[in-house]
């Protein structure tokens, strides 16, 4: 057997074990409406419990976004979601408790723990701009116009593709709402000052108005329905460090 194995299999010293005070951690999610960053900070109040606080950033999707090439299939042009009026975008804080369920006795262990977070969430919404298709009469020759999404006047055979990515953030619109969020956690680093791990768990964002992702077309039974509340599934891939060691 390796030395390293046999060190790993060790049991981490109590005195070790409550080293340190204090963590902080980065990470990334991945969810069932979208995708986007996290942080927090995390303060030991006993052996078992801590108090949290910390910010996420998302992009949140709505369902019926289906992906849109030019017919032309001309490969200069940006695909786009057909239909969809915004971006949508969400801001969190937060403050929280974790309880650690089971402890990492070994370094080659798994800690477990239960998470809850609520606190206020702000969301931007930001109009999408496409390029659109028209003909020169006394040339008959096309040109491409960046204009805003209007359901009314831009179709599936005159849109050429997406347009610049940073167009509309002068626009910006915001939506206040709030946030609850449930989670385990799963933390299997096996250096001493390390953070590293995978939080799997369920949030609800609710905001004062329905968020206008998609456009409504009143002759259309398939149309879709903008949100006032976005249930989602999540999985945050984290990595972080311990400190205030005393």
């Amino acid at each position: 057997i390796a030395l390293s194995e046999v060190a790993l299999a060790q049991p981490i010293p109590e005195s070790e074990r409550l080293l340190y005070k204090k963590t902080r951690q980065i990470g990334i999610h991945l969810n069932t409406s979208g995708f986007g960053v996290g942080a927090k900070i995390s303060r030991y109040t006993d052996a078992t419990h801590l108090w949290t606080f910390g910010a996420d950033l998302l992009f949140v999707k709505h369902e019926k976004e289906t992906k849109t090439w030019n017919p032309v299939n001309d490969p200069n042009a940006r695909p786009y979601f057909y239909g969809k009026l915004n971006n949508f975008y969400v801001m969190r804080a937060q403050v929280g408790r974790t309880k650690i369920i089971t402890e990492k006795l070994r370094r080659s262990g798994v800690q477990t723990s239960y998470n809850w977070s609520i606190g206020p969430s702000l969301g931007f919404i930001k109009p999408i701009y496409l390029e659109i298709i028209y003909m020169d009469e006394p040339n008959n020759q096309p040109y491409i116009e960046v204009e805003k999404f209007n359901p009314d006047l831009h179709y599936i055979d005159n849109i050429y593709g997406r347009a610049s990515g940073l167009r509309g953030f002068d626009e910006l619109k915001f939506q206040p709402g709030a946030f609850a969020k449930v989670s385990f956690t799963f933390e299997y680093s096996n250096e001493r000052e390390r953070l590293k791990g995978i939080e799997a768990g369920a949030s609800a964002d609710f905001f004062s108005q329905r968020i206008p992702i998609m456009a409504i077309y009143e002759d259309d039974s398939k149309n879709p329905k903008n949100h006032q509340l976005f249930l989602m599934l999540y999985l945050n891939f984290f990595i972080g460090t311990k400190y205030d060691q005393k």
